[in-house]
């Protein structure tokens, strides 16, 4: 699942620009914090920024969605079939990126279940 995450994101990353109608986020994702040091407030305000960048993300697809299906007649196949592979690799890379944050936040809840059980 790493491999195809991160392949998703380099085309992604890589994939031209579609139209000035959809505007893609940024490359680069909000900070992923560290579950073994990040204290509470941490963990929300991560969880809050990265939800957001992913439903960018989500939003982004959408747009591409809606250019294919309502393209120009004279649009090239190929064009539009771009577009919908880019939306593809920008949720394909939400999904990774919100992975990663569910490993994180595991790891964080575990340390936490184990500051309460020794006190």
């Amino acid at each position: 699942m790493r491999v195809q995450a991160l392949t998703a994101a380099l085309l992604f990353l890589a994939a031209a620009n579609a139209d000035a109608a959809c505007t893609r986020p940024t490359a680069t994702p909000p900070a992923m914090p560290n579950g073994a040091t990040a204290d509470e407030e941490t963990m929300k305000a991560a969880h809050d920024a990265i939800q957001a960048y992913v439903n960018q993300l989500e939003a982004y697809k959408a747009c591409l969605k809606d250019q294919a299906e309502h393209a120009p007649p004279d649009t090239p196949k190929e064009v539009a079939q771009t577009w919908i592979a880019q939306g593809d690799a920008a949720v394909d890379y939400a999904s990774y990126i919100a992975a990663e944050f569910s490993a994180t936040l595991k790891q964080f809840k575990a340390r936490q279940a184990s500051t309460q059980t020794s006190k």
